[in-house]
């Protein structure tokens, strides 16, 4: 059975393997989880951690899924209890080169907002996804 469950800032260091896949570094998940406008989640089935997302302001800061459980239908239930959460919509960012991710977002009925261009900028050197540097960041939102 798929539960989604917010996580108190004092016991979210368990999430932190899982959010490794969507930041580069502890130190900036920690910064973010140790904001009090965060709200951290914790996603399981049957009892076991499958994932985890942290949202700030109706703003998607990180999701990610466990490697082993991906494709199994998790990231899209977790966007739907967010949306559920968060009954003024939702922004969520995802680098150009990202596009598991861009199809991902609006297959789960986001839509594109804006380019944020050379917010990864700062990554030297560039990470290369499918033959495309990633440079920029697309957003998109989700509005009932």
């Amino acid at each position: 059975m798929f539960e989604l469950v917010v996580v108190a800032s004092a016991e979210t260091e368990p999430l932190i393997p899982v959010l490794r896949d969507a930041e580069e570094g502890d130190d900036r998940i920690r910064a973010v989880l140790r904001d009090p406008l965060s709200v951290a989640y914790a996603a399981s089935s049957d009892g076991l951690l499958v994932g985890a997302a942290v949202v700030r302001e109706g703003e998607i800061v990180y999701i990610a899924i466990v490697e082993e459980h991906r494709r199994r239908g998790y990231g899209r239930q977790i966007l739907d209890e967010l949306k559920r959460a968060n009954p003024g919509g939702l922004v969520v960012g995802t680098a150009n080169s990202s596009l598991d991710n861009i199809a991902f977002y609006q297959r789960c009925g986001f839509r594109m907002l804006r380019v944020e261009r050379d917010y990864f900028a700062y990554i030297d050197p560039p990470i290369v996804e499918h033959g495309i540097p990633m440079l920029d960041m697309i957003v998109f939102s989700y509005e009932k």
